[in-house]
């Protein structure tokens, strides 16, 4: 689906725009924003929102649906197409690359700013794996996969721009409603990596990094050997800060001690390195 946004959105017109931003606010007070009220929302005649709704129809960012009444939403596209409308006239953006990663929960693309830097654009996708959010993570109570989306989007933002550059995270660079922009993420994930010549430094700086972390009042929440990068110059990157807690959260030190075991036992696991949690615990919080 980012793909199609990608393409399209350079054919879109101001018109069009307008009214996707237009249907974006009244999706907040219906499922489907009713088509007899779609003129007076947007304040248009009704044959000029006739025109935009078979353009953006044809373009397939939005959906028509008949139960009660007929209606329209808005497609995951064309949020997607609206996040990157305004993260380009916000001069973040100038043009996309190829995918980087293309997940249940996220879809990566490498992009070109205007002063022709390379940087990752997050499209966040959290769905229907996310009906559970509210159990486990402290997120504002969303419904829609869009609202839970942007919530992430946001605090991930939010946090890196807390601990970057104290620690070794994508450097953030902007953020529109479900779509996280940062730096070029450029490397393995460490669980990829065949073999380390020296296992033991990594494990070090993977451990710094969460006491730095940590002294920043910030614990990652999920980390394990999917979201450590290791960069073509051997330097460590966290990633994927979105289930990010307070230290002061009432979840923080098992959220902690979770963190901990799972990177030490993928280093006992596969390099046969012997770290006591306690002990490592106990010098995080010292």
């Amino acid at each position: 689906m980012t793909l199609h946004a990608i393409e399209v959105f350079r054919d879109l017109e101001d018109g069009d725009i307008r009214f996707l931003k237009d249907l974006e606010k009244a999706s907040k007070r219906f499922k489907w924003v009713p088509e007899d009220r779609l003129s007076i929302i947007t304040e248009m005649p009704l044959q000029d929102a006739r025109y935009r709704l078979s353009r953006l129809n044809e373009f397939e960012l939005v959906e028509r649906g008949v139960s009660k009444y007929a209606g329209y939403k808005i497609l995951p596209s064309g949020f997607d197409v609206l996040a990157i409308w305004d993260l380009v006239n916000q001069d973040v953006l100038e043009a996309f690359g190829k995918a980087l990663g293309v997940g249940k929960e996220a879809d990566i693309y490498d992009a070109l700013t205007p002063s022709e830097e390379t940087v990752a654009v997050k499209f966040n996708r959290l769905g229907l794996t996310f009906t559970s959010v509210k159990k486990k993570r402290s997120y504002e109570p969303e419904r829609e996969w869009i609202d839970a989306s942007k919530s992430a989007a946001k605090k991930e933002f939010r946090v890196l721009k807390k601990i970057h550059p104290e620690v070794s995270v994508p450097e953030p660079v902007a953020q529109n409603r479900h779509v996280l922009v940062t730096g070029l993420i450029e490397g393995d994930e460490l669980a990829n990596v065949a073999d380390i010549d020296l296992p033991e430094p990594v494990l070090d700086e993977i451990l710094a990094n969460v006491l730095d972390a940590y002294k920043l009042g910030v614990i990652h929440g999920d980390l394990s050997e999917h979201n450590v990068i290791i960069k073509p110059d051997g330097v460590v990157l966290i990633i994927d800060w979105p289930q990010w807690v307070s230290t002061n959260h009432d979840e923080a030190n098992e959220l902690l001690e979770r963190d901990v075991n799972n990177i030490l036992k993928y280093f006992r696991r596969k390099f046969g390195i012997e770290r006591d949690l306690n002990e490592t615990l106990k010098e995080i919080k010292s």
